[in-house]
């Protein structure tokens, strides 16, 4: 039985008017005719009566529909997922993120990713940074966004950039660096710095320790945190100097500075990367939506920078 059957049929169970149902369907009312009378053939039953008041469902006409949409979702079911196989189409991309840094651009991309590839189930969670390499490792993830601390994520991933950030200090509003536009390591040596745990931030840990082993700051002024929003809190009780990424900032609290390091060295990049041998075809997609809204937020900031 044509599937084109049970769509027309639907519709005029909808309309109860063959005239309408006919210039919906873009046929003539007597193929419309012919081609409900041809159904109820097939399956020997009377689903519609005529009378001077329109047209109704019978009660076997009522159950049938009930059938015949089910039947109608179930093939359309079936022929995206065969669409999706021939094209190569894998119907979910997990994606793990880091919150502050990637809210805004996955914003945006979700709602441009839904609109081109409505089919594809995006399932996003958002994490820690240490957690973020070994779920995607052991393949939790299909596609993290997340910074560039740890080098060797090259060596077993592809990696696509988002844009730069730049370490910072951060201190409270009256602090006497405060008003500063940036400020050195040097600057820093009397100060307790809060600095992340070499446990739980692997390559950001790595990263932060060599800026201030270079300066040797002694052991008794740095205080590692666990918790990098934990770290501002204490910024903004007074007890030392954070240094965190100035992304951070967005949603950090009005009563502290960020006061980005001095120097190219301390700058960073957020990036996205997927493991080289994931062919799940919908992570080259999102790479792709991901260009246009990188694109397209780069060229907004040059606007309004002039």
């Amino acid at each position: 039985m044509p599937i084109s059957l049970l769509r027309e049929f639907i519709v005029l169970s909808k309309n109860l008017n063959f005239s309408i149902t006919a210039q919906q369907l873009y046929i003539t009312q007597s193929v419309l005719s012919k081609h409900i009378a041809l159904l109820e053939k097939k399956i020997g039953l009377t689903l519609l009566t005529r009378n001077h008041h329109g047209v109704e469902l019978t009660a076997i006409g009522k159950l049938f529909l009930v059938e015949a949409i089910a039947i109608v979702n179930r093939y359309d079911e079936g022929m995206k997922k065969v669409k999706m196989a021939v094209y190569g189409i894998k119907a979910e991309l997990r994606i793990g993120y880091l919150y502050a840094h990637t809210k805004d651009i996955l914003v945006l991309s979700i709602q441009l990713f839904k609109k081109h590839y409505p089919h594809i189930e995006l399932k996003l969670m958002a994490c820690e940074y240490g957690k973020l390499a070994q779920k995607l490792k052991n393949s939790d993830f299909d596609l993290i966004l997340t910074v560039n601390f740890d080098k060797d994520i090259l060596s077993w991933c592809n990696t696509y950039k988002l844009y730069e950030d730049v370490l910072c200090a951060v201190v409270c509003n009256d602090h006497p660096l405060a008003k500063q536009r940036n400020v050195t390591i040097h600057e820093l040596n009397s100060e307790r710095i809060l600095m992340p745990s070499n446990d739980d931030f692997n390559g950001y840990a790595t990263f932060v320790n060599e800026i201030f082993n270079s300066e040797k700051l002694s052991q008794d002024r740095k205080i590692r945190y666990k918790c990098i929003n934990s770290s501002l809190l204490m910024v903004e009780a007074g007890y030392g100097v954070a240094i965190v990424p100035q992304k951070l900032k967005v949603n950090a609290s009005k009563k502290i500075c960020f006061i980005p390091l001095k120097g190219e060295q301390y700058s960073f990049d957020v990036i996205a990367a997927w493991r080289k041998s994931n062919n799940n075809p919908a992570i080259k997609k999102f790479i792709h939506i991901l260009s246009q809204v990188r694109y397209d937020c780069f060229c907004n900031e040059k606007i309004e920078s002039f």
